[in-house]
Order: structure tokens, then C-alpha cells, then sequence
């Protein structure tokens, strides 16, 4: 991933080694498991501020000797990062073709196409949060931080030479400003647009010149020994705090990256320092000489073993394991014979090898895409069983809102009679975008229609997550204020994390409450079940064994470990106040919780969303319930 610009020989600076090596192991710990280190993904924030340090030092050097060359700067760039990157996406395309459907397939060289052009993040940026559900399907998704270095970096250079030859004396007030501005950017963005402040360059460059201020602190000040090493062991401690504090609901980056930032910068300053020697031992020396294959290596590995061998603990410790011994054969093998610089010996110059190395993946790409995914590798009845990973509501382009893309109450998506003012709304996150068009449609019948309300991750509960937070006040009053609004429906994915479902079950039981005081009716949609695995792809997958679809699910045990006690307390709460609870585990569990019915399909379209045909059945159940009460 980044700091494929940090030395390895060991000469220089071990301790940075052992401080790639915990940003790393910290990457892995999370993407193995989010309870165990719930920060770790800030590993990649040490390596971004460890990498504008190291950049920094690579490019003043010729610059003071007057032997600067920007083309000889980006062909080091190509030796450094090309080899083992492309090595790992034509890995990756080849476990796609042989265990991908194709809208997963069409997904994963869409993600190629923009990784091969260093645009992934901005590409990520716009079809998913780095947290989703969804995104642990996105064999990919690690590449962004690729992109936000290399976008930097087409900057920084020119920026930074232009400021040696003519502004030297402002230069570090200059990178400073610079600094902080983009942690100005990072910051304000959290609240509207989570995704900007996530992926964009302009909201991380704070990070990499955060540790290109370390190498102006280098030159100008000289800390006493006793200073580095108290300041080395406080920066580790921001470091593990970080990891430990930080989680998936944190408003981050902004204020909050400062934690690992300032840590690793803390560290850079006091190479003497206590914990610069522990973290100069051989073992994080030796992942830290790894540490950029082990990068690229662990997402992909992590992924195809959660696909393949869904509910198995045993696949990620597997491919955990795998992911190192691929790191070393592609360290040994194929980035230190890159990284020799022998261009005498190379029978093909660097830029052509890179040129052709991106002409080749693009190429292949745009060929699969539009291939459609190439559904002829599945037989005509897995292809049946795929076909639901498009059975979804279509108008979630243009009716599902983002933090980036708010929609106003007023012009919202109505589905039902046309030209009725809606007395029904479906509020909460992405679970209410296929109940909200399958329950429109039944209500065309009746002459009445329905709101849809619907936001990424924002179920209708008043979030620590701003942008939620903000939106759902704003629906509340409008709510309110509505009086047409009859009857709401609320729907959220309430998961097994316990601080974050009890937060979540209080705030919607609030919102309830005062739609109630309102006069309107309130109906709360249980968590419906969901799966580690592609509904849809485990079905084809299972065919080809011979196994009926009706077999195919998760033990009903399962459910009622993660989200039974939210399900529970919903059932008290709406008793207790005269609302209903809606039971999706009533309608698609028995012993198992099922994928498939005969008569009705496939009903998930992917691991966490029902299908509009499972959306149907809940829409069902809604519309029953609604008719029993009225008859009452």
C-alpha cells in the first residue's frame, strides 16, 4: 500500500520498519476481525504520515544538489509500486473469474479499471463506505489509499520544488498552511459529504505533510536524548490509543486522525527513543520489509476466503497465513529485483513495462465489463439464482440518499397512485429502499401512496454520526410538520455491536415516540436477517454439490446471537406504548434462516439487503398487519 517509498535496508532507520510493521499487523488485526483492534484501519494513517516523511527526504535530497529530476522521481514510483501491485490485480481478476457471478465480476474489474489509474479512492468514494457490508466484497477496496497517494503525489513534487528554489524560507510555513488547511477540509466535510473527508486526497494530504513537517523538525531542532525517549514512548501511546478509541462510527479522519498522526510523528522526531529501539527489533524489522505485498496481499486473500468458506474461522486465519508467505515470495521475488536499479541489464525500459502493464489491465477490464461478467462460465440454472443480484430497486440511484447526495422532504421518491399526497413513509437506512418501492406498489391498489426516506447507514435514530444525526432532525419535523403522514415504518440494520444497539434501539424508540405525540402510526421493522456469504453466488455454488435451495441458510441460532435482544426489546417497547413490531425472522426463519423460496426466489440480493421479491413478502406482512388493525 503506501510507504513503498520507505528503505529496507535496515542501516536506515530500522524503527521505521517496526513502525510499517504495527501499521500493518493493525490493518490486519481489523480486517480479520473489527471487535479485536476496533482502530486498526488507522494503520493506514501511520503509513500515510510515514510516507510523506520518508517522500519528503527523497526529494529535497537532489534538490540541495542540484540534480532534481521529476521524471526520474515518478519512474522510481513505477519501480516501486508496479510489479507487485499488478502482480496481486492479476491474481485477484483470476479468483474473480473462477468464483465471481457476473455483477460481482463487472464490480471487481470496475475496481481494477480505476486501481490501474490510481483513481480508486475517488471511484470508492461514490459506491460504498469503507465499513459497509457491501465493501467486503470489493477484493479492491484497499487500493484507495493507493490513490490518494499518487494523487498527492503529482502535486507535492512541483509544489515542493518550486518553494526550495524561490520561497525557501517559507517553505515549511508554506507545507504547514497546507496542513492546515486540509485538516480544515477533513474536518467540515464529515458532517455533509463522510465519504469526501474518507477517501479525497484534499482531506488526507494533512497526514503525508504532517510527517513532511518531521523532516523540517529534523533540521532545525535537536532534541535531547532524555526528550526523545519520553516523547517516543507518548507518541506509541497516541498510536495504541488510536487503535484502541478510534471504531467505525468515530467521525474520522478530521481531529481524530491527529491520534495515530501526531503519534508517528512523535516517533519520527526521536530516533534515540525508548520505543524507536523496541520497535527497531528484528521481527517488525522483517514486516516492515514486507509490509507493502502484505498490504496489497491480505485484503484480496480475506475476501475470496470469506466467499468461498462463509462461516468458517478457520478461512481467515488460512488466509491470513497465506497472506504473509505470498508477502515474502513477493518481496524476495518480485519488488527487491524491481527495486535494484539496473536499467542496463532491463531488455524493456521502465516506463514502457509500466505503460504495458497498464494497457494490459485496462484492456482486460473494459473486455470482461463488457462482457456483461461473462455469465456463459454458469450453468442456465446457477445463472436462475444469480439473476437476483439484480432484483433491487432500481430507483436507488436517484431515491437513496448519501451524505453527498441529501434529497429534501419535499422531493422525496413516492411510490404508490400517482398524483396522491403520500400518507405512508418508509424511514431508515439502505434496508428501506426495496420495502419502500415493493409496499408502494400494493398500495397502488388502494389509491394511497408512501414516502420513501432512506439513507446510507442512517437508520431513523438520532446518530453519533452526524450526517445521520442531522438528516434524521431534519425528517422528524418535516415528518411532523406532514399532514398527510399517517402511518411511518421504521427500518434499520441494527447489528450485534452492543454499545452501538443500545444507542441505536433508544434513538429509535425516541423518534417513535414523537411521531406518536404527533398523531401519526408507528410501525417498527425488526432487523431482518443477514449473511457472511452472497446469497445469490452461495445458491449457484451449492447447486453445482446437488444441494436443494431451500437448504441453503443460517442457523436460526445465528440470528437470535446477533440480533434477537434488538428484536426483544423492539416487541417490549411497542406493546408498551401501543405501536406493532413487524417480525422478519417470523417470515424467513425456521430452523434456518432461508435464502430461497419456492414460489418466490432468491430473497437477497446480496449478503445484508433483501431482494424485492423477499421485500415482497415483508411488504406482505406489513400490509396484513395494517388491515387486521383497521378492522379492529
Amino acid at each position: 500500500m503506501t510507504l513503498a517509498d520507505t528503505p529496507s535496508t535496515h542501516g536506515k532507520r530500522a524503527d521505521i520498519q517496526g513502525m510499517r510493521a504495527i501499521a500493518v499487523l493493525a490493518v490486519l488485526v481489523f480486517h480479520a476481525s473489527h471487535v479485536l483492534l476496533p482502530g486498526g484501519f488507522a494503520g493506514v494513517d501511520v503509513f500515510f504520515v510515514l510516507s510523506g516523511y520518508l517522500i519528503t527526504q527523497v526529494l529535497l535530497r537532489p534538490m540541495e544538489e542540484k540534480r532534481f529530476s521529476i521524471r526520474d522521481f515518478y519512474r522510481r514510483r513505477i519501480r516501486r509500486l508496479y510489479p507487485a501491485l499488478f502482480t496481486v490485480l492479476a491474481f485477484t481478476l483470476i479468483m474473480g473469474l473462477a468464483f465471481f457471478p457476473p455483477t460481482l465480476l463487472k464490480e471487481l474489474v470496475k475496481s481494477q479499471f480505476f486501481t490501474t489509474l490510481f483513481l480508486s479512492n475517488l471511484a470508492f468514494a461514490r459506491e460504498t463506505g469503507y465499513f459497509d457490508l457491501q465493501a467486503e466484497l470489493k477484493p479492491l477496496l484497499h487500493t484507495w489509499s493507493l490513490g490518494v497517494e499518487e494523487q498527492f503525489y503529482l502535486l507535492f513534487p512541483p509544489i515542493l520544488y518550486a518553494l526550495h528554489r524561490w520561497g525557501k524560507r517559507l517553505l515549511w510555513s508554506v507545507l504547514g498552511l497546507l496542513a492546515l488547511w486540509s485538516l480544515w477540509f477533513s474536518q467540515t466535510r464529515l458532517a455533509a459529504h463522510a465519504e469526501v473527508s474518507f477517501y479525497f486526497p484534499t482531506s488526507r494530504a494533512f497526514e503525508l505533510l504532517i510527517g513532511a513537517l518531521c523532516v523540517g523538525l529534523d533540521r532545525h531542532i535537536s532534541l535531547p536524548v532524555l526528550a526523545q525517549r519520553i516523547l517516543s514512548v507518548l507518541g506509541l501511546a497516541l498510536i495504541a490509543i488510536g487503535f484502541i478509541v478510534i471504531n467505525e462510527e468515530s467521525a474520522f479522519p478530521g481531529l481524530l486522525a491527529l491520534l495515530p498522526c501526531l503519534g508517528t510523528a512523535a516517533l519520527l522526531v526521536s530516533p534515540q527513543g525508548w520505543a524507536n529501539r523496541w520497535l527497531a527489533i528484528p521481527p517488525l524489522v522483517r514486516v516492515g520489509d514486507i509490509s507493502y505485498s502484505l498490504y496489497l496481499w491480505h485484503w484480496p486473500l480475506l475476501v475470496f476466503a470469506r466467499f468461498v468458506f462463509p462461516d468458517t474461522p478457520f478461512a481467515i486465519v488460512a488466509a491470513l497465513a497465506l497472506s504473509f508467505a505470498m508477502a515474502w515470495l513477493s518481496w524476495r521475488y518480485i519488488e527487491t529485483p524491481f527495486l535494484k536499479d539496473q536499467p542496463q541489464k532491463r531488455p524493456v525500459p521502465i516506463w514502457a513495462m509500466g505503460g504495458a502493464m497498464m494497457a494490459a489491465s485496462i484492456a482486460v477490464c473494459l473486455t470482461v465489463y463488457y462482457a456483461g461478467g461473462l455469465p456463459q462460465r454458469f450453468s442456465p440454472q446457477e445463472r436462475v439464482y444469480l439473476a437476483a443480484t439484480d432484483d433491487y430497486n432500481h430507483d436507488r440511484n436517484k431515491c437513496h440518499m448519501r451524505s453527498d447526495r441529501p434529497i429534501d422532504y419535499d422531493q422525496l421518491c413516492t411510490y404508490g397512485a400517482a398524483n396522491v399526497p403520500a400518507s405512508y413513509a418508509v424511514w431508515g437506512d439502505s434496508h428501506g429502499a426495496e420495502l419502500a418501492r415493493a409496499l408502494g406498489e400494493r398500495l397502488t391498489a388502494k389509491g394511497q401512496s408512501l414516502k420513501s426516506i432512506t439513507m446510507s447507514g442512517c437508520p431513523a435514530t438520532l446518530s453519533r454520526r452526524a450526517v445521520c444525526r442531522q438528516h434524521n432532525i431534519d425528517t422528524l419535523a418535516a415528518m411532523k410538520a406532514d399532514p398527510n403522514m399517517q402511518v411511518v415504518i421504521l427500518v434499520g440494520n441494527l447489528h450485534d455491536d452492543d454499545a452501538f444497539s443500545r444507542d441505536a434501539i433508544k434513538g429509535m424508540e425516541h423518534t417513535a415516540l414523537e411521531l406518536k405525540e404527533a398523531g401519526k402510526q408507528v410501525i417498527i421493522v425488526s432487523p431482518i436477517p443477514t449473511f457472511d456469504y452472497d446469497p445469490p453466488s452461495k445458491l449457484a455454488l451449492e447447486s453445482r454439490a446437488g444441494h436443494a435451495p431451500e437448504t441453503i441458510g443460517t442457523p436460526r441460532a445465528v440470528y437470535e446471537q446477533r440480533r434477537g435482544h434488538i428484536r426483544d426489546e423492539f416487541i417490549r417497547f411497542t406493546a408498551a406504548n401501543d405501536m406493532t413490531t413487524i417480525r422478519p425472522d417470523t417470515l424467513f426463519c425456521d430452523t434456518i434462516c432461508h435464502v430461497y423460496r419456492s414460489g418466490e426466489g432468491v430473497l437477497y440480493f446480496n449478503a445484508g439487503h433483501l431482494s424485492l421479491a423477499g421485500a415482497g413478502l415483508l411488504a406482505d406482512e406489513i400490509e396484513r398487519t395494517l388491515e387486521m388493525q383497521s378492522a379492529d
